[in-house]
């Protein structure tokens, strides 16, 4: 047989550099990046997070109101904060069919972090009006709502954190 003289040639299988893992991590976010984005565009649907319910019912002098405290839950630039209010029993209200339905409020006057953001004479049965709050992990928002109507008589309300979200 005769002896090569030249380099050696062996097969290897390929070896994955020191900060290849680093790479394929990089491609694998960029992806899930993409996906993200894509999914939070036009069409997408809100997710929306509860940061404080509640109700005021009118007592026999024709007033009703409530105070409270709350923490912000839920923040971010892409973060809108709304008031709903509800009358009556919509569908919307809360109130089960086999419930009695308290007459709604006639009048609303809310209190947010010692600003009127809410005062209506003439409430619809769902009313929802952009407000703001305090930012998260700072102190609690102050909420105060007051009421008129004829005894008996509901606001029931809600604040809620309103994000985009995926389709």
């Amino acid at each position: 047989m005769p002896h090569r003289t030249g380099p050696r040639l062996r097969y290897e299988p390929a070896r994955i550099g020191p900060h290849m893992h680093l790479t394929i991590r990089a491609f694998v976010a960029a992806v899930v990046c993409i996906a993200v984005t894509a999914a939070a565009a036009p069409g997408s649907v809100s997710v929306e997070d509860l940061q404080y319910e509640g109700s005021v019912v009118v007592g026999p002098d024709g007033n009703g109101w409530v105070a409270a405290r709350f923490p912000t839950t839920a923040g971010g630039d892409d973060v809108t904060y709304y008031l709903d209010v509800w009358t009556g029993c919509g569908d919307e209200s809360g109130f089960e069919g086999g419930q009695a339905c308290p007459p709604p409020a006639k009048a609303l006057a809310v209190t947010l972090n010692g600003e009127v953001v809410f005062r209506k004479v003439s409430l619809s049965a769902i009313e929802r009006k952009e407000v703001t709050l305090n930012l998260v992990g700072t102190t609690d928002n102050e909420f105060m709502a007051s009421a008129e109507g004829q005894r008996g008589a509901v606001a029931r309300f809600a604040i809620v954190a309103v994000a985009p979200g995926v389709k």
